[in-house]
């Protein structure tokens, strides 16, 4: 299994916010997606548990990784 507790509605979420954000504001959007899911992420932490992976990545490590991927994206190219 790919998944463990409630990553895989966490990644379903981080993925729907990141590409409504980026449909509706192009490039900019998606590295406000990336920040706003980052912020989701790390305030509800605890309602998805902290035993909750995708890719056996734990969810507390997620709002670290969206928020590196944010500014990657507000200043690449």
């Amino acid at each position: 299994m790919w998944w463990r507790g409630n990553g895989l509605w966490a990644g379903l979420l981080v993925a729907l916010i990141v590409a409504g954000a980026g449909k509706a504001g192009g490039h900019p959007g998606t590295a406000a997606g990336l920040a706003g899911s980052a912020g989701l992420i790390f305030f509800f932490r605890e309602s998805i548990g902290a035993e909750s992976s995708l890719y056996s990545v734990p969810v507390r490590f997620w709002p670290p990784a969206l928020l590196v991927l944010s500014v990657l994206a507000a200043f690449g190219k």
